[in-house]
This record gives structure tokens, sequence and C-alpha cells, in this order.
């Protein structure tokens, strides 16, 4: 089976599209498929991660139209393919469409409902206040919807340790800090001196990607605390790492899902507006605390929120609690998985169902 997927990542965009569609890649690789994936080139593009996990990736020219990123890509891919899937919020029906020749199935994943899609099948593992309604009028009347954090593209770290996550006590020894791979707020780098000034003997992990401009800045500062925080660059231990914690500071997207899994209480900074919607609901749900945007941060609200959770254990108990509800144990790899094994063309991909959702908005 030959599948290509189109996303990119970069310091600006992030890493979480490519990450995401690594997941699904190994996944389908691990059924029998040959996965090619195809990029821009762009600062930060994840390149060199794919090549390591051992797939093929093709590099696209960056800033071009929709129409001439099409033809490139068709232009790359050397046969047709079973499964094309694209991960990109600049690209939509149009592109799907002059796609359609060199697929047989077509994979949609979005967040934002912003947008047609000509698509067989669209996965959006976000929380809406109307998942199935924000969708109706852009997507043709065959196309199958996966929705919500039940279909969450969680690795198979989280699929193995999340059914062991413990609810937390409400103890706040240990703090993982992630603002995605790139963080080009600086967030990190706040954080850790806010941080030092609640209490310097907090400790904890700090996550950054290849690609963070700062990358040399923070080594400095987790080395000179005397081992109080390690820095971890492009972590395959995501999961463990959220294990350990008791809090984590950290930005929207699909971090939150992960984290809700693993039953993590978090401090959030939104720093793209598709991240807005699903971090409130997860706010007034209770499973995370929403501090605000990037862009209008002020003071120290690290410090403040810390020092404040500190005084309030329980707060971090019903938040542990709150979040570990949000996501079924396991994610959703398998449920999209045996989605797509009942389109005919991937019917090699069949694998147990866990009640698959298949509803359509219209």
């Amino acid at each position: 089976m030959r599948v290509a997927i189109r996303a990119d990542a970069s310091v600006t965009l992030g890493s979480g599209h490519v990450a995401r569609c690594l997941v699904l890649a190994r996944a389908l690789r691990a059924r029998g498929a040959s996965v090619t994936f195809l990029g821009q080139a762009l600062p930060g593009s994840m390149e060199d991660e794919i090549r390591r996990q051992g797939f093929s990736s093709v590099v696209l020219p960056a800033g071009v139209p929709a129409d001439e990123d099409a033809a490139r890509c068709k232009a790359a891919l050397a046969e047709d393919v079973d499964l094309l899937v694209v991960d990109h919020y600049g690209l939509d029906a149009v592109w799907e469409r002059a796609m359609r020749s060199r697929a047989q199935v077509l994979l949609a994943i979005d967040d934002l409902a912003d947008r047609t899609h000509e698509c067989d099948v669209l996965l959006d593992q976000n929380l809406a206040a109307d998942p199935e309604g924000r969708y109706r009028g852009k997507l043709p009347g065959h196309c199958r919807c996966l929705l919500e954090p039940r279909h969450a593209l969680l690795g198979e770290e989280f699929v193995r340790l999340a059914p062991q996550a413990a609810l937390r006590t409400g103890a706040l020894r240990r703090i993982l800090i992630f603002f995605g791979g790139g963080d080009p707020d600086g967030l990190t780098g706040r954080a850790l001196a806010e941080l030092d000034a609640v209490d310097p003997a907090l400790a904890g992990d700090v996550v950054i990607g290849a690609a963070n401009p700062r990358r040399e800045a923070l080594a400095a500062l987790c080395a000179a605390s005397g081992g109080r925080w390690r820095l971890h660059v492009q972590t395959g231990h995501m999961a463990e790492l959220m294990a350990a914690a008791d809090l984590a500071l950290g930005a929207g997207g699909f971090s939150h899902w992960e984290r809700c899994a693993m039953a993590l209480p978090a401090l959030v900074v939104t720093v793209a507006d598709n991240q807005v919607a699903a971090t409130r609901i997860l706010h007034e749900r209770g499973a995370c605390q929403w501090l605000g945007d990037a862009a209008t941060l002020q003071g120290a609200p690290f410090a403040q929120a810390v020092r404040a959770l500190r005084a309030a254990p329980e707060a971090l108990r019903a938040m542990s609690r709150a979040a570990h509800e949000i996501v079924p144990e396991g994610g959703g790899v398998a449920r999209v998985l045996a989605a797509l094994a009942q389109l005919p063309p991937l019917a090699a991909l069949d694998s147990p169902s866990d009640d698959i959702d298949g509803r359509i908005p219209r």
C-alpha cells in the first residue's frame, strides 16, 4: 500500500502537523504501507526527523500558490497512492481536487473548519462547541467524519503509558515546560525565570525542538540550574516526561490531548488564534488553566498561577481528574485506522474497531 502525506513544519508553524502525521505514518507502516512525506523547504521543517524515522521525504519549494504546490506534489509522486493525507491550514478543496487523480482515498486533517474540503475522510480531533455543525456545507456528502479527542493521534508511548497515568495528588514538585518545537515567543525562557523567582528549588524538564532559535541560551540556563532543569531536544519520550510531572506549562494545540491522556494539569498560553477555541473549552471544563494569549501576556503569570496552585492542592487534583476524562485511554490511532479500513481501497488496514463514529454533518 502506498501512502503520501502533505504536511509542513517550521519555527513559526510549529511541529504539530508533522508530529501527528508521523504517528499516523508509523501506524500505517506497521500495517505494511510505504509512506512518503511531502513538505516545503522551511526553517525547522523536520525533514531530518522524518528521514531519521525511516520515511521518504520530498522537499517542495516554499511560498508557492496551492495549485502550483499540487502540481509539484503530483510530479514528485512516481506512482498513484492508495491514501493521500493532507494536514495543512493553507490547503483546501482546490488543492485536494487537483490531487484527486493521484489518490484513491483522501484524508484531510483539520482543526479550524474555516474552509471547504474535497475529501473522503475528515479528521478533526479537537473539542468544539458544535463539532459536526461547524463542518456543515464544507464537505462532500460521502465524506466520513472522525471528530473530537477520541480520535486524537497519540503516539505509541502514550498508548502504552496512558492506561497507567495516575491522577495527581496535589503536590507540586516537578514541572514540565514545553511551548512547541519552535517557541517563537520565547515563553520557555520566561517561564524558567518566573519559576526560579517562585522557588529556586523547583525542578523539572524543559522540552524544545531542534530548530528552536534560543536553543543555546536555554541549554545554558538549564546547565546553570545545577541539574534542577533537564533540557530535552526533539525528545521521543514525551509521555514519560508527562507521567513524571505534577504540572505542565505549555501552549495549546495537539499537546492538549497528550496532556489529557496522561491526566496532567496544565497552565496554557495560546500562541496562535487557532488554539483559542479548544483551550477555552478545556479551561471551562477545568482540564487546564488558560493564562491568555502570548501576544498580550503581562506581568508574571506563570509565577502567579504556580503560587496559587501550591496554596490550593485540591485545585491541582481537580484539574487532573477533569483532564483525564477528555481523552479515552490509548487515543484514537486504532479508531482512525479502523475507519480507513472500511473503505475498500484500504481494506488491508483492517483492525478491530472500537465504536467508530462516522456521522457526516450536512
